[in-house]
């Protein structure tokens, strides 16, 4: 099997998308008819059920009984956590770059993204892609995973790169499954509740959270007036200790160890801050990766340094230091999901995203999948 380039004998285990529980070929259940029954092993797709003589492929998980992906077990799973304070954007952002990896990632990197369910073809249509390309509308305020259980499933896809063998046919390479969690910023309040509803978060390959640069008080000061600003909540440096301690819980983490899950800090709504940052920033331009058609190391060295001085500029030390603190690994990044303010809920102007592609293709490449 290959995955992400390498070759794997035998997979013994995976996690399961919904529930997250790390299943063996034990928990692993065929559903025919009313019967169900255990799979032989984790990456078997067929099972005969014994009651009506027929194949079935449908799995189910033994944990949580929901329905497992026809990819289960066969690939890598590549979690994707997308976390941020309420009203930080991140609806807007994963309906953006969803929309940015099928039109023009795809072509870059030759590779396809593929839904693995209808649930994920509805959600992603209803929720994401006719409200903000079709009806110019913002997204509605994603609803608590407590009141809301579609927010816990993930929107689950496959990415598949394909190219050419030795012999110049075309053939896929490598293929991940890619899970997107829309998280609501108030299940993100408490550490209770993040541990209740957001147990993907500890199991996630790579973290995008999420941070709306408007919540800081010195850009607040600075813009009052200007433009329109969102009602104050959450502190950011409490939802990244909320974060971190449920990490450590989760995975079991000394005090005196560093999380080593990939973490792009993404300050979103870059383009209300025109106004108060460099003329030249290299966050106003277009990301190169995807025209250059290649991963550009240099740019994103060079867009972390800049954002990593624009945050502290604006008071926000402490916040690096905990980032420092806490993560191996993590980046700083400047986006815009939709490129201007809308008003009264509608989009005014055409779509116009900076950078969303950037902590995506960050993560893809800190995990190995691309280079």
């Amino acid at each position: 099997m290959v995955i992400g380039g390498i070759f794997m004998k035998k997979k013994m285990e995976a996690i399961c998308p919904y529930c997250f529980t790390k299943l063996v070929k034990s928990k692993v259940f065929f559903k025919c008819c009313k019967e169900t029954f255990p799979s032989k092993s984790i990456s078997k797709m067929k099972g005969n059920c014994k009651s009506c003589k027929k194949t079935t492929t449908t799995r189910i998980c033994g944990h949580c009984t929901a329905e497992l992906p026809y990819t289960f077990g066969l690939q890598k799973e590549v979690v994707i956590s997308v976390i941020g304070a309420k009203e930080a954007g991140k609806s807007h952002y994963i309906g953006v770059l969803l929309n940015k990896i099928m039109n023009e990632m795809g072509m870059a990197f030759h590779c396809a993204l593929q839904p693995l369910s209808d649930e994920t073809i509805r959600r992603y249509r209803e929720d994401f892609h006719n409200p903000l390309f079709k009806n110019k509308e913002t997204l509605q305020v994603t609803m608590s995973a407590r009141s809301d259980k579609k927010v816990q499933r993930p929107l689950l896809y496959n990415l598949s790169f394909f190219g050419k063998n030795i012999f110049g046919k075309k053939v896929i390479k490598s293929v991940i499954t890619l899970a997107f969690f829309d998280t609501a910023g108030e299940d993100m309040n408490d550490e209770d509740t993040m541990a209740t509803v957001n147990k993907y978060i500890y199991n996630s390959s790579g973290i995008i959270f999420l941070l709306d640069p408007l919540q800081i008080t010195e850009v607040r000061e600075r813009l009052e007036g200007k433009i329109p600003l969102p009602y104050q909540n959450s502190e950011v440096e409490d939802l990244l200790s909320r974060t971190a301690n449920l990490i450590k819980k989760g995975r079991d983490i000394l005090p005196n160890q560093l999380i080593n899950i990939p973490v792009a800090v993404s300050f979103s709504k870059m383009d209300a801050l025109d106004d108060i940052i460099d003329g030249s920033s290299i966050v106003k331009n277009n990301s190169p990766h995807i025209e250059s058609q290649a991963i550009n190391k240099q740019d994103f060295e060079d867009v972390h340094h800049q954002m990593q001085n624009y945050i502290t500029r604006f008071g926000g030390g402490h916040f690096i230091s905990q980032i420092n603190a806490n993560f191996i690994n993590y980046s700083c990044f400047g986006i815009s999901a939709l490129g201007s303010n809308p008003k009264d809920a509608k989009i005014t102007n055409t779509l116009q995203p900076r950078r969303v592609e950037d902590p995506f293709l960050w993560l893809l490449w800190k995990n190995k999948i691309i280079s």
